[in-house]
């Protein structure tokens, strides 16, 4: 067998294995989200687990797509996403079905991430898309359906923080920037940099059509943050842009339906919600609960991606970590454990699995034992 003794007993770097009661808690955990998936009657679907790399292209997820040379000599990837499978397959092999499509996925993606701490390259992901989704009918949908799935895992004190990447965009039409400058000034907003925000557009100065009040917007930006108050200082702030007020617009839409739906306490304004990959169009949220420092879930509109794959439709969707949420029912102690397994001596074995058998048909655990090795 090649390889070191340590490579034989140890899996790689960034990958995970998962055995017992750890194994059995995350079952639960997927099986109470797919319930819900279920119950807004959204359709399983199992894409590939590879497919031609170019699926993948794009400047956010291509650095972090593994690639390997097919037989045939083609060029492939384990998947770094579903959202992009989803698409292609949407406008290919469902292209007969009519819109909306409600699909939703639980399943393994692969990327690769710098060796880190913490970061991990096999993560599993649930998530839904609302293929054909219109409007702030199909958003609020979306995020009610994702604040039900974090009550149905047991969740204490979550919050859904929405923004939209409109806003941001708004404000930097019109500006002469680099992509390289596009993507500090986008950082340093995610970051609420103010001071950042103003080095970088100070890079590009009057010659790039940047003027005192933009630079005053942006970052003001960094700081547009907290309750649904927000959105009244940013409709103010903004007035001088269109683009950005029709972004607001669009996202109280999504708010006062929310709040409509008893929804309200459960949600955060975050307009400098800028990162993230790179095809998302519209609202945009995370979620965060209680004794996580970072989100457990993200979602938004993506209207362009699937026009890349021959079937132009808009479309909105989430996604939440298996091992976010874990970490989450194992700090918040929200799993129940499993009942102990009864043993039932089997040295007579038809009486041993006639005795086993009765007790599974009354759903009990059990366990054979003295059978032997």
């Amino acid at each position: 067998m090649n390889g070191s003794p340590h490579q034989r007993s140890q899996v790689p770097p960034g990958v995970q294995c998962f055995l017992g009661e750890e194994a059995r808690r995350r079952r639960r955990i997927e099986e109470r989200v797919v319930s819900v998936f279920e119950g807004w009657a959204y359709e399983e679907i199992i894409p590939p687990l590879f497919d031609y790399a170019d699926v993948f292209a794009g400047p956010a997820l291509a650095p972090r797509t593994y690639t390997f040379v097919g037989r045939d000599g083609s060029l492939l990837a384990l998947r770094p996403d579903f959202t992009s499978l989803l698409a292609k397959i949407a406008a290919g092999r469902l292209a007969d079905r009519p819109a909306p499509l409600r699909l939703y996925y639980s399943g393994e993606v692969l990327r690769y991430e710098p060796p880190k701490a913490g970061r991990q390259s096999e993560l599993h992901q649930m998530g839904l898309e609302h293929l054909g989704g219109v409007g702030p009918a199909a958003d609020a949908e979306t995020l009610a359906i994702a604040a039900e799935c974090l009550d149905a895992v047991g969740a204490a004190d979550w919050v859904l923080a929405v923004g939209h990447v409109g806003v941001f965009n708004g404000l930097v039409a019109g500006l002469a920037l680099e992509a390289d400058a596009l993507e500090r000034l986008r950082e340093r907003v995610e970051a609420k940099d103010g001071a950042g925000v103003r080095d970088v557009l100070g890079t590009v100065g009057a010659t790039g059509g940047v003027t005192s009040a933009g630079v005053d917007a942006l970052t003001r930006l960094t700081l547009l943050a907290g309750g649904i108050s927000v959105l009244d200082e940013a409709a103010e702030a903004f007035a001088l842009w269109p683009a950005a007020i029709a972004a607001l617009g669009e996202l109280r839409a999504i708010v006062d339906a929310l709040i409509a739906a008893g929804l309200g306490d459960r949600l955060a304004i975050d307009l400098g919600e800028v990162r993230g990959l790179d095809y998302y169009t519209g609202f945009v949220f995370r979620a965060y609960a209680r004794g996580i420092g970072f989100e457990v879930g993200s979602g938004g509109r993506y209207d362009t991606l699937l026009a890349r794959f021959g079937r132009p439709l808009p479309a909105v969707g989430f996604m939440f970590g298996l091992d976010r949420l874990a970490l989450l029912v194992d700090r918040e102690a929200l799993a129940a454990p499993e009942p102990e397994a009864e043993d039932v001596p089997s040295a007579d074995v038809a009486g041993g699995l006639t005795r086993a058998r009765a007790l599974r048909a009354a759903g009990r655990r059990v366990r054979l034992s003295g059978g032997g090795a």
